[in-house]
């Protein structure tokens, strides 16, 4: 693989393919190449016209996405990893050339696609959504550390440290949204990226008292609805488990690939 700063030509490229490069999309579209921002991007290109990018971020997250089989390993060769996420199998391919151990998180996911016009309402009467802001910042707090937790993993003193800061970004940037039945709050939806007309849902969460009662896919059903309002024609993500696997196609979200996850509590070095 070789070196590009062409920004045009692999936005293009990962525009052609957003169902697996909402990544790259999004750390390109806003933080750049080449900068000091931990989601700036260095990208490698192969093939005319181009069939393979591998992107790393400032911060050591690997993002390829292969629609061949690069030999891609040579050039991470002696740089820190932080993790790679993409397609499970030039993941693991990567992860395995890389002569990396497992990662503290190390999960292969079904990921899904939905095209809005499919979206199947389940029964919402009793909920309306709400911006996180109108939630207490300690509730918020609490509920993200736990997500932290559940879904990603991470130590209670990790997913603390990370909620904080996660909180006031998602009240400030107005991405997710709270379901409240009356006057309680039962669920959290969000997208984690919105590129052109599609959207990554991100971030949902049922507090453990309040699950089995499918609030979590009404209020992913509900923010779709709202989403495809305003535009949005597709949503992607990828399941952390099956009780979200099964909220989610309940609504129409069909499994179209496996995505995979690898990250590690401190950067390894890439032996490849």
């Amino acid at each position: 693989m070789k070196p590009t700063t062409d920004a045009r030509a692999v936005m293009d490229f990962h525009m052609a393919r957003p169902t697996v490069s909402m990544f790259s999309i999004t750390n390109l579209r806003d933080y750049g190449m080449g900068g000091d921002h931990p989601k700036a991007m260095t990208f490698w290109t192969h093939g005319d016209p181009i069939m393979d990018v591998l992107g790393l971020t400032q911060g050591g997250i690997v993002l390829p996405v292969f629609t061949t089989t690069p030999d891609a390993a040579p050039v991470l060769r002696g740089r820190p990893i932080q993790g790679i996420i993409g397609q499970a199998d030039p993941v693991a391919s990567l992860h395995k050339a890389l002569g990396l151990p497992d990662g503290t998180l190390h999960r292969r996911e079904p990921h899904f696609e939905l095209s809005l016009d499919a979206l199947k309402m389940p029964d919402t009467r009793g909920l309306r959504l709400v911006p996180l802001r109108e939630m207490d910042r300690a509730t918020l707090i609490n509920w993200r550390t736990q997500y932290g937790i559940d879904a990603l993993d991470l130590t209670a003193q990790e997913a603390g440290l990370q909620a904080m800061q996660a909180v006031d970004d998602l009240v400030t940037g107005g991405t997710h949204r709270i379901a409240m039945h009356g006057d309680t709050p039962v669920a959290m939806t969000g997208f984690n990226s919105v590129v052109g007309d599609t959207v990554m849902v991100g971030g949902v969460y049922t507090p453990a008292d309040m699950r089995g009662r499918g609030y979590a896919r009404a209020a992913v059903a509900m923010h779709m609805a709202e989403a495809r309002r305003n535009g949005t024609t597709r949503a992607v993500l990828s399941a952390a488990n099956v009780a979200a696997a099964t909220a989610y196609t309940a609504v129409g979200f069909e499994q179209v690939g496996e995505f995979m996850i690898i990250l590690y509590d401190t950067p390894e070095v890439a032996h490849g």
